[in-house]
């Protein structure tokens, strides 16, 4: 106020005369509709407008300058609706319609670009893209007594579509390539033990050099490389040092890994609009680092228990913080090196993958990514889009469920064998907290989807007779309605669906046995003694338990002449002429590592089906020899055959096809046959298998989970 009671800008009322007229529209010339605003004039004097297709027109003005402030939400999500997108055209049709226009009281039109941040104030946490903050296109000085038609500049979103791949517990895509080298280097010395062995059993009358039995072998010829410690190191002159190959060392690259080198890295479709991107998350129990080198192994904690800094919800966040960090890098090459003038992301797509452990972390980063806006995927992938300065859309929905309206959706979920196995450290079912039983209580894990927001669920399983271990009971899918959530039982143990055993096809040698030379311990049974007549009574017992424990094994279908009972262990204990005897049963063969590969075919083909951005280059990926990793052996004349129809029928869709093709008993009987499972279970701790009395064979358990765990 002025010393006379006056205000500073008052004006006489004979100076209310003035008018201004003012149009908005986008590149296309299209109005934008119901977003309401004040109009400010020179006296500070706020006059209610809204936008639509009709101008506005304000009259009784003081003369000078007019600002315009739209309220900023409904003004923020009506100018980057998709319904306003940029003209790509080389014609200004505003400028146009601009320069044909019948102003009010025939005075000067004039045709301004502007931007959004040009017709609101924001609050200080609202950042637009720096292309559509106030006064990037330009100074907007509105005055009286003109028409103004103002053309906003449009924005351009895309899509984003991440694929976020969780590998197995002791499955490490860079220490199994670190190790596939070692073993690489190792051919030659195994071969002359090999060969060495062979010619000692063809003299001692076990068949010819290329006959001998896999069971004649020592277990030289199944030791993977092992380091020599400093000492014995000093008195051997090798051509190079031997490197310990073990735990993820000792795998070979699993699905999950494979189909993560398919999906389409740092592609854009333009024809849909939108930038695809893939993460790989080292596998549970397993290092998060990217040097193809050995792991860094929690075996314990991580592998055993599932839980601590390499654990399943761990994991999960590793993968949130991986995604997070790479949005500038997304943001680069999106704008800079494709030179796409987007402005952020309107739609975020998610495809996830994972096997065994991993497969439970992809159902929790599900659960976790569905959180909605406060959660923990949310606040740190929204933060790192908006320092990348790649924002989300404003308004983005987190909770939308609806197909067309979704900002956020879950397109596919690929899974192989989900075993959780998680230790709840807060269980009331054991000493310590720690429940080491088959259980279904995993803790904080979440392996509920909700088939509402998950558009495809595709489960590949084991059969329950020959993955049978006690503790690596199956996580079914909550929802199994046929082509929505679908779960197959297939033949072969865990790492025969998802990845890890090797193949000699991925070997530079095709006589290289020892990648696929499976020696496992089926039980050890051990009996003590107190006088010394005793001993042979002890002796014919053990034997007696362990042929057993070999007729119940072999329910399942395994071979009578691959198995071996060693030479008993005959110790004295105590003062006395009393001992122990110590017996075990092996089961010892060679067995190929191509069956994961047909599962391959069948998750890939179904990914693609149902538009997972993933190539096989035109299906000439499976029979290129610089694929390795991908090719089939053609056991028994017709295995390649029928991975081929597998793959044709996924890519088709044709799931009942396929479920019948894959659940005929001579299938099973077949691949049986040719030596493509592995005997997974075994006298070990947590390997061993579960009996089903009811069923009268070894059958792991399975469990169905609830909403919400």
């Amino acid at each position: 106020m002025s010393s006379t009671g006056a205000h500073p800008h008052c004006q006489p009322c004979e100076n209310l005369t003035h008018w201004i007229e003012i149009i908005v529209r986008d590149e296309h010339n299209q109005p934008f509709e119901g977003v309401s605003g004040v109009l400010i004039d020179a006296m500070e004097n706020k006059h209610p407008i809204k936008l639509s297709a009709s101008p506005i027109l304000i009259e009784n003005l003081a003369p000078g300058p007019v600002e315009i402030e739209l309220d900023y939400d409904p003004w923020l999500k009506a100018a980057q609706d998709k319904s306003h997108p940029r003209n790509e055209e080389t014609a200004k049709q505003v400028e146009e319609f601009s320069s044909s226009y019948s102003a009010h009281k025939s005075g000067p039109v004039v045709y301004q670009e502007i931007t959004t941040g040009d017709l609101t104030k924001l609050p200080k946490e609202i950042v637009l893209p720096t292309n559509h903050q106030k006064g990037k296109a330009g100074t907007l000085t509105l005055f009286t007594d003109k028409t103004y038609i103002l053309q906003v500049r449009a924005y351009k979103f895309i899509t984003l579509r991440v694929g976020m791949f969780f590998d197995g517990t002791a499955n490490n895509t860079y220490s199994a390539q670190w190790g596939k080298q070692q073993l690489e280097n190792y051919y030659r010395k195994w071969k002359a033990k090999y060969d060495a062995e062979c010619e000692i059993n063809s003299k001692n009358g076990n068949g010819t050099k290329k006959e001998v039995p896999i069971t004649a072998l020592p277990n030289d010829c199944f030791t993977y490389p092992k380091k020599d410690n400093f000492i014995l190191s000093l008195f051997k002159n090798d051509e190079g040092e031997m490197e310990t190959v073990a735990g993820s060392a000792s795998n070979e690259l699993t699905n999950v890994h494979k189909l993560f080198d398919l999906y389409s890295q740092d592609k854009f479709f333009k024809e849909k609009n939108m930038f695809s991107h893939a993460e790989y998350i080292t596998g549970i129990g397993t290092g998060n680092s990217t040097a193809i080198a050995p792991a860094d192994e929690s075996i314990v904690v991580g592998q055993g228990l599932g839980i601590g800094k390499y654990g399943v919800t761990a994991k999960v966040t590793t993968g949130i913080e991986v995604l997070s960090k790479n949005m500038d890098k997304v943001a680069t090459i999106v704008k800079d090196e494709l030179g796409i003038k987007a402005d952020g992301i309107e739609k975020l797509q998610l495809d996830v993958f994972g096997f065994s452990r991993g497969a439970a972390a992809a159902r929790h980063f599900v659960n976790v990514v569905l959180d909605g806006e406060k959660g923990e995927f949310s606040t740190t992938f929204s933060k790192a889009c908006q320092e990348a300065k790649f924002p989300l859309v404003y308004g983005f929905d987190w909770n939308e469920s609806n197909e067309l309206k979704a900002n956020c959706e879950i397109t596919f979920a690929g899974l192989f064998d989900t075993v959780a196995s998680v230790v709840n450290i807060f269980s009331k079912n054991s000493l310590l907290g720690l429940d080491l039983n088959t259980h279904t209580d995993n803790g904080d894990v979440r392996l509920w989807i909700d088939p509402k927001r998950v558009r495809r669920a595709v489960h590949l399983t084991a059969d329950p007779t020959i993955e049978c271990r006690d503790n690596f009971s199956l996580n079914h899918l909550n929802s199994t309605d046929g082509e929505h959530f679908y779960e197959f039982v297939l033949p072969g143990a865990h790492s025969d669906i998802g990845g890890g055993y090797h193949s000699r096809l991925s070997f530079n040698n095709p006589d290289y046995l020892l990648p696929v030379l499976e020696k496992k311990l089926v039980k050890r049974v051990s009996r003590t003694f107190s006088h010394r007549w005793d001993e042979e009574k002890t002796k014919q017992y053990v034997l007696n338990e362990l042929e057993k424990y070999k007729v119940r094994d072999r329910l399942t279908g395994w071979k009578e002449e691959d198995y071996v009972i060693e030479p008993l262990d005959v110790r004295q204990e105590g003062k006395n002429d009393g001992g122990r005897v110590t017996g075990k049963l092996y089961i010892q063969r060679q067995v190929e590592g191509d069956l994961s590969r047909l599962y391959l075919r069948l998750m890939y083909g179904l990914a693609e089906f149902h538009g997972v951005p993933i190539s096989d280059n035109n299906a000439k990926l499976w029979q290129d020899p610089e694929r390795v990793d991908y090719n089939v052996e053609d056991y028994g004349g017709l295995f390649a055959d029928f991975n081929q129809k597998i793959l044709e029928l996924a890519k088709h869709g044709e799931y009942s096809a396929l479920q019948q093709k894959l659940s005929i008993p001579e299938l099973k009987a077949s691949f049986m046959e040719l030596n493509l499972f592995h005997h997974s279970s075994g006298d070990d701790i947590g390997m061993s298998p579960l009996w089903d009395e009811r069923a009268g064979c070894y059958k792991r358990a399975s469990y169905f989970c609830e909403e919400g765990k």
